[in-house]
């Protein structure tokens, strides 16, 4: 398998928000919002975007105090961080104005749990108006509504829900990085089942490539599905490892 990134919903929408971000009026305010469950390739999104260049990107920790945003973004920046935070607020202020980059700020959760981060978050892009999105997961819209002075500097452009990939996305990936192919309806399996959980679709798209091998096949098929759930159902205890609606998903292939 030559695992490569996919273009895929989510990536295009992220790029669609940045761009609506960038060439808003002045007038307009200019945070943005990534967000969704884990396992949606986020992350892997945002930073392939960096790579490309044309934004700026730090990854918050949980034990980040304001001063640690301010010397993470200064690292970012390029730029030595003044001692004083006052002072190291209004280095990055300049030099964000001179850059004119939006910056990402991913796991931003842990910046949720403490108002004074979010307020110096609101109050950066404040004062330069440089576009400013947050990353998180699907539970960050509501912490940041409770910020209202901050909620409200969110642009509805600027906001991207990651959803899970789909099984038409997924018969793409297949193609793209095994040459194989998957019949419509396995792949409407598998997506189910996983729920659309990026991670678990490559380690699973492994297993499909060896099996292919095996049986000196290039199409993947439901009956390929179905064993492999299968054999993955009979090494777990189902109730107490797979979810509802992959328990369903496995009894509809078992009909199959």
């Amino acid at each position: 398998m030559k695992k490569t990134f996919f273009q895929g919903d989510n990536y295009h929408a992220v790029r669609r928000a940045l761009d609506t971000l960038m060439s808003r009026d002045p007038s307009l305010p200019g945070l943005g919002l990534i967000y969704g469950r884990w396992g949606l390739g986020k992350s892997e999104t945002i930073q392939f975007i960096y790579g490309l260049g044309g934004i700026l990107y730090v990854f918050a920790q949980a034990i980040w105090n304001v001063r640690d945003l301010l010397k993470a973004i200064c690292e970012e920046l390029g730029i030595h961080p003044e001692y004083r935070t006052t002072a190291r607020f209004d280095q990055i202020a300049r030099e964000l104005v001179r850059r004119n980059e939006p910056l990402c700020i991913d796991e931003a959760d842990y910046l949720a749990r403490k108002p004074l981060m979010l307020d110096v978050v609101k109050d950066l892009h404040e004062k330069t108006k440089v576009p400013i999105i947050l990353i998180g997961t699907e539970q960050i819209p509501g912490k940041l509504q409770r910020n209202g002075q901050l909620w409200s500097r969110v642009l509805p452009g600027g906001i991207v829900e990651f959803k899970p990939l789909s099984a038409p996305e997924f018969s793409l990936i297949v193609r793209e990085w095994t040459g194989l192919k998957i019949a419509p309806e396995a792949a409407d399996t598998v997506c189910r089942f996983t729920e659309g959980d990026f991670r678990y679709l490559v380690g699973y798209l492994l297993e499909f490539e060896k099996l292919c091998q095996i049986n000196k096949t290039d199409n993947i098929t439901q009956a390929m599905v179905q064993a492999l759930f299968n054999k993955f159902a009979k090494k777990k205890s189902l109730s107490g490892h797979l979810s509802k609606r992959q328990l369903k998903t496995l009894r509809v292939a078992g009909r199959g």
